[in-house]
């Protein structure tokens, strides 16, 4: 059974409100994921079953899908295009070389390809403001910053807001719950782990 952390851990990384796929500004529109629900799903059941080279056949393929796609792209998007493909070659070279670090994506990510996180830069004053305050001050910090921040940030705040709500009520240790909070902006690279 999953402790009440890895519970909102998981749920923290696969918060679309928090970690999303990077947006082209430009283009108007999302860079595409190289897996997303059942074909993430799918990869991961072949990665269990040893099933290497249908492994390797299912990527192939989406970059594939993604090339023929994408082929008019230009400048920023063509090289996150590229960012993607290499993504795409450390999933296969993980297959053999670190097969427990893509178990463990399989296990807590419900996508995959680039990310950004929404939140601020530094959640460092967030961290000490729960380490050191009672929960109505904590919530009342959080619900003030939320009110000052733009969209998407402000939603991704109250997100994480209701995660140490959730993990408070659980009677999760201040200084625990302070430093998930503390290190969620650096969660990004945890889909960089296989690199």
């Amino acid at each position: 059974m999953m402790s009440k952390m890895d519970e909102v851990f998981r749920k923290v990384l696969n918060d679309r409100d928090i970690f999303d796929t990077l947006y082209d500004t430009h283009a108007r529109k999302l860079i595409p994921k190289l897996f997303e629900g059942d074909s993430w799903k799918e990869l991961g059941r072949l990665f269990n079953e040893g099933r290497k080279d249908e492994f390797i056949e299912k990527i192939d393929s989406r970059i594939r899908e993604i090339e023929n796609q994408e082929r008019r792209a230009r400048g920023w998007r063509r090289d996150k295009i590229n960012e993607l493909k290499q993504r795409a070659e450390w999933l296969k070279s993980a297959f053999d070389n670190k097969p427990n670090l893509l178990k463990n994506l399989f296990e807590n990510l419900e996508w995959y390809g680039l990310v950004k996180c929404k939140l601020p830069r530094s959640m460092e004053d967030y961290g000490k403001v729960i380490e050191r305050y009672d929960i109505l001050i904590v919530e009342q910090y959080f619900v003030d910053k939320i009110k000052r921040a733009s969209y998407p940030q402000n939603r991704a705040l109250e997100k994480i807001l209701e995660y140490v709500k959730e993990l408070h009520t659980a009677g999760i240790s201040p200084e625990e719950i302070a430093y998930l909070v503390r290190k969620i902006d650096s969660l990004a690279k945890y889909w960089e782990v296989i690199e």
